[in-house]
């Protein structure tokens, strides 16, 4: 009994004393600080995968090998194409333009330009004109000159046009060259150009290269065409030489006798002279410097990027060309209406317009877009329908002809 008290008393003595030395370590925490370790990591210090060391031991056994070229130790000698043993094919004709020596001022024109370049009409200076005319808008970009595309060499599109792209340089389809007008009852005088309607002060550029002849008004003792400027060109067309003319000027920038380059200012539009509003008049002369030479500058002036020109004949049962014939072409998927026309008219009075000396047309559609067309008439009450297909800068040529029996053509939407 003894014994197992005092085992008793001596366990607990031994437990409190364990418990006070756990309550005083934990009132007095060891001050020195820990020590965190951070892991590292070797770097490597060669790639054992890198691009130098798999080029340089290849890519394996199994792997395709890199090509090789052989460099060429002969001189290059350009293929050849052997001779067509066709006897029947056209050679195609180059644009068969000629130089012409400069021209000479004082031999050209027979009257001397007056003193004073330009005139007023409106009483406004030229430069406030410019200032306030209306925003531009833009035309489509027009081919670069000399273009001549036709397979038998009957195209010459030698000049550019007169009017930049960021105005109107398409001409007035009212009143197209050989024509007398949009009323028939009141016949304007017989068109020898095309016009151009811009507000008064856009400048009017050189279609090419060449000599001023005329620079001013009273030209050929013509009140009509107001302020002038005529260019004789460096390059002329199978022999003749070619000329320019651009009329009703509100100012004259360049001088009789000036070389001129393509696209140079020679003055700004107007409305001097006999006009109905402000516009440049364009003429293209072949051969001669007078009013008889003109010819259609649709078939001179470059057609737009993407666009070509549609010339053709109307003519009677007999074969003889019928004038101030009523033309209309329609786009032959649509079946709308892209343009009409009529034939020139001829007066016989010393003073009319001329066909091309190419094409022989009495009627010239510009600037149509590339596709397939319906060129439409009415010749004695018969219907003459004919499809044509328009190229870029190209001429196509159509003729209408009665037919000899008395059914009429009538369009339809094949291609």
């Amino acid at each position: 009994m003894r014994r197992d008290g005092f085992s008793t008393f001596f366990l607990v003595i031994l437990g409190l004393v364990g418990f006070g030395l756990i309550v005083w370590l934990n009132a007095h925490p060891d001050q020195s600080p820990s020590i965190i370790v951070i892991p590292t990591v070797q770097q490597p210090t060669e790639d054992a995968n890198s691009w130098q060391t798999v080029l340089r031991v290849g890519f394996g056994s199994n792997s395709t090998p890199l090509p090789t070229v052989a460099i060429p130790t002969a001189s290059f000698v350009p293929p050849t194409l052997a001779n067509s043993s066709d006897t029947n094919l056209t050679p195609i004709a180059p644009l068969q333009l000629t130089v012409v020596a400069p021209a000479q001022p004082n031999s050209v024109v027979t009257a001397t330009p007056a003193p004073t370049l330009s005139t007023q009409s409106t009483g406004l200076p030229v430069t406030a004109e410019v200032v306030t005319r209306p925003p531009a808008q833009w035309q489509p970009p027009a081919l670069i000159p000399p273009i001549s595309r036709d397979p038998f060499g009957r195209d010459h599109y030698v000049f550019a046009r007169p009017v930049d792209s960021n105005a109107n340089n398409e001409a007035l389809l009212s009143y197209t060259f050989g024509t007398n007008g949009p009323d028939a009852e009141t016949p304007w005088r017989i068109h020898t150009g095309i016009d151009m309607p811009n507000p008064i002060g856009q400048t009017v550029r050189a279609a090419g290269t060449g000599t001023v002849i005329w620079a001013g008004p009273g030209f050929q003792d013509s009140p009509s065409y107001g302020n002038v400027v005529e260019i004789q060109h460096d390059f002329g067309y199978k022999g003749q030489v070619l000329y320019t003319l651009y009329a009703h000027l509100s100012a004259v920038l360049v001088t009789q006798g000036q070389r001129i380059n393509l696209g140079d200012p020679l003055g700004l539009v107007g409305n001097t002279g006999r006009v109905s509003g402000p516009h440049v008049h364009f003429e293209v002369r072949v051969g001669e410097n007078r009013y008889r030479a003109t010819y259609n500058p649709l078939l001179w002036m470059v057609p737009y990027v993407g666009r070509g020109v549609i010339a053709g004949r109307v003519v009677g049962p007999n074969g003889i060309g019928l004038q101030d014939q009523n033309v209309t072409v329609l786009d032959n998927r649509t079946g709308l209406v892209v343009q009409s026309t009529t034939s020139y008219v001829y007066l016989d009075n010393g003073s009319d317009v001329n066909s091309d000396p190419s094409w022989k047309e009495n009627f010239v559609f510009g600037d149509i877009p590339v596709g397939r067309y319906q060129v439409i008439t009415n010749i004695d009450g018969q219907r003459v329908v004919q499809k044509v297909d328009v190229s870029e800068g190209m001429t196509t040529f159509t003729e209408l002809a009665p037919h000899q029996s008395s059914a009429t053509e009538t369009p339809t939407d094949s291609p």
